[in-house]
């Protein structure tokens, strides 16, 4: 076991230092990238939440007599990072890694006070499709080095001596700090080589850079391609391609297999697949993951899904939206309109203000169906406002927008003047032309008939077709003017 001693600060040195830092402290091993890390970068796909704050596994201290139960070591015990505790051979993107002596590097978003940092190895045998629990790792580690209840730097790097071991096997690092209960605690998923057949390349020559998860089924006529980026941007040469033929083709499992075949039989610089004890890399069902020469100046890879366009062209229509909306004197402004689905769809329906602030929203789930929504606006006031239909598609995820100008005016609603209008819609339909005026008895607005070309869309309206109907149907602006 390596051990590392720092000498302690002075009693009165320490004091002040630990008045002047807060409470708190976050970090993470950088190098070789834990498991965490690798969800930040992109080397591991659907981590979620811990992407964002890979410094942020913390639970009790104490490992292995305390600490985080048994099943949820790599998470910490924290509900919100609970991904990480997924545990397959295939899981997670491998770190080459040898016995001998080995750099880890930790970075730190907030350093703090320390009283150690301890490395732990799983024992050779370890069960990798098991929960990891503490009987997977050596009761003591294999590198302890002492932090003398100081602040370290930003970025720390030890040397340890790590044991004897091949295939795939876990590196548990735990930065315990010098002035909570806590520890982080960070998983290192390792490779290394078991002195099999050595491969046409060394495996240290290849760098993983990439995941092909197994996110989605796909259906047929869908794609999938690799996007490939060096320090200068996309290397599109270097993009490969599947087209989904079948269902079967397309089931989670199955492209991501075809799609690491493809790279490796039309690309030089990449390898995809699962790597295996002896370095050899090669394609798998599920998850593979994508390799880069060393070499090759290649910094990421990523997958592209592309849809196939719906076979059903679903849509959605507004019916009975006025542009214009009185704030009544007491109580809230709704804004009702009727919203009919081509397809089954979900419907997000919301209000924005001129400055892009929500203040209204209601949701609905259609089936080839309709419903009048109604949404109550917050604290409404005058101005331009929008209203924004948002509506997925089930099955396929496309996306349907529509988006419609509201103007809301203060005060109540004046009564239209006798002799200012010509018609009280829909009488008389069929003679609106051109400068006809029309009242629109639902909201009081008096509208004039666009000129010739447009003037012919003014008689056309029905209850089933309301598109052009003044100052309510989702086209009326084609057709008229408000007043």
């Amino acid at each position: 076991m390596t051990k590392m001693k720092f000498l302690p600060l002075a009693f009165g040195a320490l004091a002040a230092l630990s008045q002047s830092m807060p409470a708190w402290a976050h970090g993470y091993i950088s190098v070789p990238e834990s498991r965490n890390a690798l969800c930040r970068s992109g080397g591991n796909s659907a981590c979620g939440a811990i992407q964002w704050e890979p410094q942020s596994l913390e639970g009790p201290s104490g490992f292995p007599e305390r600490g985080p139960a048994d099943g949820q070591l790599a998470s910490a015990g924290l509900v919100q990072f609970s991904p990480m505790d997924e545990q397959t051979a295939t899981r997670w993107t491998k770190r080459p890694m040898q016995a001998g002596a080995q750099s880890f590097s930790w970075t730190f978003t907030a350093n703090h006070v320390t009283r150690n940092w301890r490395y732990y190895i799983t024992k050779q045998g370890w069960n990798p499709n098991l929960r990891l629990s503490r009987a997977a790792f050596e009761s003591q580690p294999f590198c302890v080095v002492d932090g003398g209840m100081r602040q370290p730097a930003k970025v720390v790097t030890h040397q340890c001596q790590v044991p004897q071991r091949s295939g795939y096997q876990l590196i548990l690092g735990v930065w315990e700090v010098g002035d909570t209960p806590n520890s982080f605690y960070n998983i290192v998923d390792a490779m290394f080589q078991d002195g099999g057949p050595t491969p046409p390349v060394p495996v240290a020559n290849w760098l993983p850079k990439g995941t092909i998860f197994p996110s989605v089924d796909l259906k047929a006529g869908d794609k999938v391609a690799t996007r490939v980026f060096d320090t200068n941007g996309e290397r599109a040469d270097l993009q490969t391609r599947v087209v989904i033929n079948t269902d079967a083709e397309g089931e989670r499992n199955t492209w991501p297999y075809l799609l690491a075949n493809r790279v490796n039989a039309e690309q030089a610089l990449l390898r995809a697949g699962q790597m295996a004890a002896n370095g050899t890399i090669a394609p798998v069902q599920g998850q593979n993951e994508v390799f880069a020469r060393k070499d090759s100046g290649l910094q990421r890879v990523e997958v592209q899904i592309d849809k196939a366009a719906p076979p059903i062209a679903a849509d959605l229509m507004v019916a009975g939206l006025a542009s214009q909306h009185v704030i009544p004197s007491s109580g809230p402004l709704n804004l009702s309109f009727t919203l009919t689905a081509v397809g089954e769809i979900e419907v997000n329906a919301s209000v924005f203000d001129h400055g892009g602030q929500t203040k209204g929203v209601a949701t609905a789930k259609l089936n080839n169906s309709g419903q009048a929504l109604r949404i109550t606006v917050d604290k409404a006031m005058p101005g331009h406002h929008q209203l924004v239909i948002k509506g997925v598609v089930k099955g396929s995820g496309a996306l349907i927008q529509k988006t419609y100008d509201l103007m809301f005016v203060a005060g109540e609603p004046q009564p239209p003047q006798p002799g200012n209008y010509d018609y009280r819609f829909p009488d008389g339909l069929k003679s609106y032309k051109a400068g006809t005026r029309v009242l629109q008895p639902k909201n009081g607005v008096v509208y004039t008939c666009r000129p010739w070309p447009n003037s012919g869309y003014c008689t056309q309206w029905s209850t089933g077709a309301p598109h052009f109907e003044p100052g309510l149907g989702s086209h009326w602006q084609e057709a008229w003017v408000a007043r």
